[in-house]
C-alpha cells in the first residue's frame, strides 16, 4: 500500500489471474475450454485452493495485514474480527458459488447423456459426418439429370 505503483500491479496481477481461471470453463474461445466433466474436476480443485488463505484469516489471532490495523474501524469492527468474517465469506461464499456451478454443470451433462441415450446416439454425434450418413443422403434424393450436350459449331 505503500508505493502505489506495486499495488495497482498487483491488483492488475489479481483480475488477470481471475480471467485466466475461468477461461477452461466459460472462455470465449471454445477450442480453450475443457470437457465438462473435466471441467467439474477443475471446479472441485478451485474450491480447495481458497481453503488456506481462508483459514489462515480465519483461524489468525493477530492481524494478518498491518496496513488495515487502523486507529479508526468501521462499525466499530475489530480487525482481527473483520479477517475472520473475510475469511469464512471466501471459503463459504465463493466454495458454495462453485459449488452451485459444479452441480449446475453436473445437470447440464446428465441431461445432455439422456437425451443421447434417448435418440441412440452418443453425444455429439450429430456433428460428425460419416461415409454412411453420405450414402443414405445420396439413397433419399432424387439423381440430378444428365446434362445435354450442345451441338458443337462448325467454325
Amino acid at each position: 500500500m505503500q508505493h502505489a505503483g506495486v499495488h495497482y500491479g498487483l491488483h492488475i496481477l489479481v483480475v488477470t489471474s481471475a480471467v485466466l481461471m475461468w477461461t477452461p470453463v466459460c472462455g470465449p474461445i471454445a477450442e480453450w475450454r475443457i470437457s465438462m466433466p473435466a471441467q467439474m474436476v477443475y471446479l472441485f480443485l478451485m474450491s480447495v485452493v481458497p481453503t488456506v488463505p481462508g483459514a489462515w484469516l480465519t483461524f489468525a489471532t493477530n492481524p494478518v495485514y498491518s496496513v488495515y490495523d487502523t486507529p479508526f474501524r468501521a462499525f466499530g469492527i475489530s480487525v482481527t474480527d473483520d479477517q475472520q468474517a473475510a475469511g469464512l465469506i471466501m471459503k463459504l461464499l465463493g466454495g458454495g458459488y462453485l459449488w452451485a456451478i459444479i452441480i449446475g454443470l453436473f445437470f447440464t451433462w446428465a441431461d445432455r447423456h439422456e437425451a443421447a441415450d434417448r435418440t441412440g446416439r452418443a453425444v455429439g454425434e450429430r456433428n460428425v459426418l460419416t461415409w454412411e450418413k453420405v450414402q443414405e443422403e445420396f439413397a433419399r434424393s432424387e439423381p440430378v439429370p444428365e446434362p445435354v450436350p450442345r451441338p458443337q459449331r462448325e467454325d
